[in-house]
């Protein structure tokens, strides 16, 4: 999707940025391939939180519709609320929240080490590929965009070839545990 413009001058700050009614216009106009993406992206970073992707993807619109985080003009719509949610994701597992610290809730324990369990189980899933397992292992780590390129050694198209075969790997595992 494309992001709303107006005829307004872009080169002050203030107009930087989306307002607030072009906000609501753009978060309405998301295609349901975009909704769809967007859940994809944060079932995959929640797996770094003790919350739901749900949970991830209502933090992130009420921080956009509520004006804590604003929409640069020039930004990609999926690319934006992407970042958005992983930036949340980040958040949420560096603050460590409350239920977690001397957590006795079993539930949340047991998240936890499921966590961990799957993002091992992950990382197995790409025995048969090197270069596509130490790229996995990188973007657990955080590793993005050209530092994941070098990381992976590869050129343009052949590390968009890998980032394709891992993204599809990693999805056809979530749904078969289901």
């Amino acid at each position: 999707m494309d992001v709303v413009t107006s005829p307004m001058d872009a080169t002050t700050s203030e107009n930087a940025t989306l307002s607030q009614p072009e906000v609501e216009v753009a978060m309405a106009r998301l295609t349901d391939g975009e909704k769809t993406a967007l859940m994809k992206i944060a079932m995959l970073y929640a797996r770094k939180t003790p919350y739901d992707h749900q949970d991830l993807v209502q933090e992130a619109f009420t921080r956009i519709l509520g004006g804590r985080r604003v929409w640069p003009r020039d930004a990609n719509t999926s690319l934006f609320l992407g970042g958005v949610i992983r930036s949340i994701a980040w958040e949420w597992k560096r603050e460590r929240p409350f239920e977690i610290i001397g957590a006795t809730d079993v539930t949340v324990e047991e998240r936890n080490a499921n966590a961990a369990i799957d993002a091992t189980r992950i990382v197995l899933l790409f025995d048969d590929d090197t270069v596509a397992k130490k790229m996995v292992i990188a973007m657990m780590d955080g590793a993005r965009g050209e530092e994941l390129q070098c990381v992976s050694g590869l050129g343009k198209t052949e590390y968009e070839s890998k980032r394709t075969k891992i993204r599809r790997r990693i999805e056809k595992y979530f749904a078969a545990e289901r």
